[in-house]
């Protein structure tokens, strides 16, 4: 049997039952169910140790992702590469990720994910929607980032924050 490709350009998603493989823009991933993870590392180490860890588990393979990023597109912009980033979320079925780049990338940096699939205002679910695009950012622009100004509405279903350098 043949690879199932996904998606509009050949190789974005495959996912290969013989091997037991799914992966977006070549990168192995495996399918979880992330919400239920979240809610039961809140539950298991308390919500505030659970954001922490989640937050250096993202953050790293935030920066880890964008120096293989930046390998595989050497003379790609930052907003070309960000494209890339926001198209793989969706694919990934992180929701609908929308990245505002200022001129100055000394200033924040707006993310908004709409319809995330990690819900939650607080614990290993904030860590998770925000923290990997610190790390990713960080990595990309060479300047360690941090995650401020969280918001997350349950009415509207999307999650935003700012991402800033660190002081």
């Amino acid at each position: 049997m043949l690879p199932k490709v996904i998606g509009c350009l050949s190789g974005e998603v495959v996912s290969d039952a013989e091997k037991g493989e799914l992966r977006i823009f070549g990168t192995r991933l495996t399918a979880i169910n992330a919400q239920r993870l979240c809610n039961h590392l809140d539950t298991l180490v308390g919500v505030h140790v659970a954001e922490v860890i989640m937050h250096n588990l993202e953050f790293r393979a935030g920066k880890v992702d964008a120096a293989r990023l930046r390998a595989e597109r050497p003379r790609a912009t930052l907003q070309e590469l960000v494209k890339h980033l926001t198209r793989d979320d969706s694919l990934s079925g992180m929701g609908i990720t929308k990245v505002a780049l200022p001129e100055n990338v000394k200033n924040p940096i707006e993310i908004e994910i709409s319809n995330p699939s990690v819900k939650g205002a607080g614990g290993a679910a904030k860590a998770f929607a925000f923290s990997w695009w610190a790390g990713v950012l960080s990595g990309l622009l060479e300047l360690e980032m941090d995650v401020k100004n969280f918001l997350y509405s349950e009415e509207r279903n999307m999650m935003r924050c700012q991402i800033i350098p660190r002081d």
